[in-house]
């Protein structure tokens, strides 16, 4: 079976999918939808896809039956919409994290996507990464017991002051989703401090387990740098590649030099987000997921605000 995709937007990782199916013989780009025609044509070429559309609106009236799913990516602002507007038609959604700006409208698009029974899939890229996928297989296996202690550090370039409320519900929705993921459970209790461009998250789960995330964009020009450890009953693992960047202090501000992560973090969302349409069964990462991540983002701003921690309470998290 042959899975036809749609790219809805271009944005600066778009050509990088070139690569992704060439990897997966049962995924092929037939349609570019962005609203600067040139920009579309560019893609398209590179990735085979023969149909170009300045909308989503205009790619459904005149090529509805030509593909299957849609992939929508961080650079398309008006996610919830097309991803509504896409599962009204009958196709499947690949949609960047976060799913969208609140839990409650996470679930309209959840709704949305169950009543037109087709498969719903949130790129939370942090789970796909080669060494999330390594630590969680270490803790799926036995082979560190029961997590006790995640540290999450994420360091981004901005050339702007960021607020607090802007960072916690847009990147770091991404690492309390892979806490939630790595824990296997909703965190009991959620407290976050910040600073000008910067957000710290504590949340506790049951067992006595706890994760602290620091999320900060005060990297000057260089890419990313990630860390992660994770501590267990038996057992710990450290996943230090920095997504394959390498940070360097010589003096003055530190830089990061980037040695090619390549697609394949990309390269397994597409390949689970076509085998759950083909199983017809929910994929990893879902709507669900990211709703969940969302909960727990929104009483972290909470948490700010009030300067105390939340505790879940009957499935919502209350000010204690």
């Amino acid at each position: 079976m042959m899975t036809r995709l749609a790219l809805i937007g271009c944005g600066e990782n778009a050509a990088s999918y070139t690569t992704v199916t060439s990897r997966l013989p049962n995924v092929v780009f037939v349609a570019v939808v962005d609203p600067e025609p040139d920009v579309a044509q560019r893609i398209a070429d590179s990735l085979g896809a023969s149909i170009t559309a300045n909308s989503l609106d205009d790619l459904l009236d005149q090529h509805l039956d030509a593909f299957d799913a849609v992939l929508i990516p961080e650079s398309s602002g008006s996610r919830v919409s097309l991803a509504m507007r896409s599962a009204e038609t009958g196709k499947h959604v690949l949609v960047a994290s976060p799913l969208s700006p609140s839990a409650q409208t996470a679930e309209d698009v959840i709704n949305a996507c169950r009543s037109a029974n087709v498969r719903l899939m949130v790129s939370h890229s942090l789970r796909f990464m080669p060494s999330q996928q390594e630590v969680k297989a270490a803790l799926t296996d036995g082979k560190l017991g029961e997590p006790g202690l995640l540290r999450m550090h994420r360091w981004t370039e901005s050339t702007d002051q960021s607020d607090a409320d802007g960072i916690m519900m847009g990147q770091t929705v991404d690492g309390i989703d892979l806490a939630i993921w790595l824990f296997d459970g909703m965190p009991t209790e959620v407290y976050a401090v910040s600073r000008p461009s910067y957000v710290q998250v504590h949340l506790g789960f049951a067992g006595g387990g706890m994760a602290l995330i620091d999320d900060a964009r005060t990297l000057p020009s260089g890419g990313e740098y990630f860390s992660l450890s994770l501590i267990g009953s038996t057992g710990a693992a450290y996943a230090d590649d920095h997504h394959n960047r390498n940070l360097l202090f010589r003096g003055g501000d530190p830089s990061a030099i980037e040695t090619d992560l390549g697609s394949l973090h990309l390269t397994a969302q597409l390949q689970e987000f076509v085998a759950a349409i083909e199983e017809q069964r929910e994929p990893a990462a879902n709507g669900a997921d990211s709703q969940a991540a969302l909960q727990v983002a929104e009483a972290a701003v909470a948490s700010l605000q009030s300067r105390q921690a939340l505790r879940l309470i009957g499935g919502t998290y209350e000010l204690v």
